[in-house]
């Protein structure tokens, strides 16, 4: 084993032996949602770090948009569920539209 490895290991439960990663925020709630899981795997990981850079592709702002027309769909009234259904169906096209141009 790497000696890095070791050192990281041995501090690591040191810090769970003296509690330090007891009462974080978020213990024991799920994950949030991959906010590029709609991504290619191939695609995902440089899609993470250009977006934690600020220079994200265009499909991740696609993708982005095509999730928040999902939530608003899913949390609307009957009588808005149509509008959004289009709106989610168009922003779904124009991210498959993307992820198509960027496969030739």
């Amino acid at each position: 084993m790497d000696s890095f490895y070791i050192l990281a290991e041995r501090r690591i439960q040191q810090a769970i032996s003296e509690g330090e990663f007891d009462n974080l925020p978020g213990t024991g709630k799920p994950l949030p949602p991959d906010r590029f899981a709609g991504l290619d795997p191939e695609m995902r990981m440089a899609a993470r770090v250009l977006a934690n850079s600020g220079c994200a592709p265009p499909e991740v702002g696609l993708l982005r948009e095509l999730s928040e027309a999902r939530a608003r769909l899913t949390a609307a009234a009957a009588a808005e569920k149509v509008r959004l259904l289009r709106e989610y169906s168009e922003a779904e096209l124009r991210y498959n539209l993307a992820m198509e141009r960027r496969r030739r």
